[in-house]
């Protein structure tokens, strides 16, 4: 009996030892790091140029709504240079960015920033600009054959008959390619009765090479000019600043795109027709949401591809909107675009 007794004794306390035992080695030591469930995705965010006014517009809102979502972002500017970009783009990545967002500033040097993402297992978003021959993961911009096709329809709609210059973009951008699609879909419609008599590529989208170019034809072919379309509002401006330096103003009806401020300012004073109106909001929306899917192992789900020269890469495709003198109060000002007091400054002075 008293054997029973001991050996009962002796189990049960194995049993609280063991139990003991259990418990201590469960619990976690007071020193050890607990597991951050609220380590945010970073986003690397890697623009090619603040030089024009629409890409500050991006970056400001980006960032706002990028907070607002929970991420973290890093805005690295390359200045217009695709070396810079590439260096800026492998700090990014070595500092451990979840998701690279480009904006190239050229649609082939920025292979390299794509392949030295997917080495590091960073998915990439083509913001507005396409990478060219890279695979990105998404593409995310406007409707950029629309683009060209309402600006050329407002200017045909101005100016029916006559002689144009086209100054497109950079040549080493995509977008610029694009838009130039639909400026011909539309002007080779009214072939014989539109001449484009001047076109040209501005490098990296200079102003004051806009101004050059212009001044050059309408000092050779003088009044024979009715229109011209432009690649930007930047452009747009250039060739406005040339129209005046010509003695000019009021006899060549002018087109841009980017809704710019000044542009606006310049639309209610009738120095230039018509803007594009693209609504960055959406494209960041849209840009936040694929990041939001691609940092969680997910594909962004999509109805349209655009070729990229080898991929067929997913294409998020967002509308666009002309804007003139009528409708102007009714899609800049009314989206928050830009402020009415802003935009009718000039004209209260």
């Amino acid at each position: 009996m008293n054997s029973f007794r001991k050996n009962a004794y002796l189990m049960s306390l194995l049993l609280i030892l063991g139990n003991m035992f259990l418990l201590t080695s469960c619990k976690q030591p007071e020193n050890m790091p607990m597991p951050n469930n609220d380590k945010k995705t970073v986003i690397g965010f890697s623009m090619a140029t603040f030089k024009e006014d629409r890409w500050l517009q991006d970056r400001d809102i980006f960032i706002a709504k990028a907070k607002q979502e929970g991420f973290e972002v890093i805005v690295k500017n390359a200045n217009n240079d695709s070396k810079l970009q590439l260096e800026q783009v492998n700090d990014m990545i070595t500092s451990g960015i979840d998701v690279l967002v480009i904006v190239p500033h050229d649609s082939v040097d920025a292979i390299a920033c794509v392949s030295a993402a997917k080495k590091a297992g960073v998915p990439v978003v083509s913001y507005d600009r396409l990478v060219r021959n890279a695979n990105v993961d998404v593409y995310v911009s406007f409707d950029n054959i629309k683009v060209g096709q309402v600006a050329a329809q407002s200017l045909v709609d101005a100016v029916p008959e006559g002689d144009y210059i086209i100054l497109n973009g950079a040549e080493n951008d995509n977008n610029s390619k694009m838009f130039n699609a639909g400026y011909m879909s539309v002007l080779n419609k009214h072939r014989g009765k539109i001449n484009v008599v001047a076109e040209t590529w501005v490098e990296d989208w200079k102003r004051e090479l806009a101004l050059d170019f212009v001044s050059g034809v309408l000092r050779e072919k003088g009044d024979s000019i009715k229109g011209i379309i432009a690649g930007n509002d930047s452009l747009a401006w250039g060739a406005i600043d040339a129209i005046s330096v010509a003695r000019m103003t009021g006899k060549i009806k002018v087109v841009g795109h980017d809704a710019d401020l000044a542009a606006c300012q310049r639309i209610l004073e009738g120095t230039q027709i018509s803007t594009v109106y693209k609504p960055i909001k959406n494209l960041v929306d849209e840009t936040l949401k694929s990041c939001k899917l691609l940092s969680e192992g997910e594909n962004v789900p999509h109805s349209t591809t655009i070729n990229d020269g080898t991929y067929d890469v997913p294409y998020l495709m967002i509308d666009v909107i002309s804007v003139n003198k009528d409708n102007l109060d009714e899609t800049v000002i009314k989206d928050g675009f830009h402020l009415k007091e802003d935009v009718y400054r000039d004209l209260r002075e």
